[in-house]
């Protein structure tokens, strides 16, 4: 994927701002409104390419490395629906060591690790499939030293 030479400035500039931000100590950091601009006009590059694949770009001052799409799993009504019925069908043993049948409404503020600790990665994974629907990262890579004139502020 070649970049123009508008983009190898976006590129660079991410790097330099991202840099700068990383300098900055007091509670207010300017730098990380642009970085979060930058990082969307990057990310918009981005929208037709293979969710899997990683991505190298160059900009004059900066190495820019894509990293592939985030895994994230979207669970629809009716697999909270199953996952609440599977945990209503399991026995365990209560304080006393007698089995019970376990209380899905202990959990069922459930997160995914509760169905994966209890029902297991296969039944959460038939509910909802890992996909690499998230968001992408960045990491920039100086090609060189920064140049030590230029403060954070």
């Amino acid at each position: 994927m070649s970049k123009t030479a508008a983009e190898k400035a976006v590129i660079d500039e991410y790097g330099e701002e991202l840099r700068l931000a990383r300098l900055w100590t007091p509670p207010v950091n300017p730098h990380l409104a642009r970085v979060a601009e930058l990082a969307a006009i990057i990310d918009g590059w981005y929208g037709d390419f293979p969710a899997e694949k990683p991505d190298t770009q160059e900009g004059v001052s900066y190495r820019l490395e894509v990293k592939p799409r985030q895994f994230e799993r979207t669970i629809t009504a009716e697999g909270w629906s199953k996952a609440f019925y599977r945990l209503r069908l399991l026995k365990v043993l209560d304080a006393k060591g007698k089995l019970q049948r376990f209380d899905p409404f202990t959990v069922f503020r459930t997160t995914q690790e509760v169905i994966t600790k209890h029902l297991g990665e296969a039944f959460l994974d038939s509910i909802a499939p890992k996909q690499r629907t998230g968001r992408r990262t960045f990491e920039v890579i100086a090609k060189a030293a920064p140049a030590l004139t230029k403060k954070a502020a």
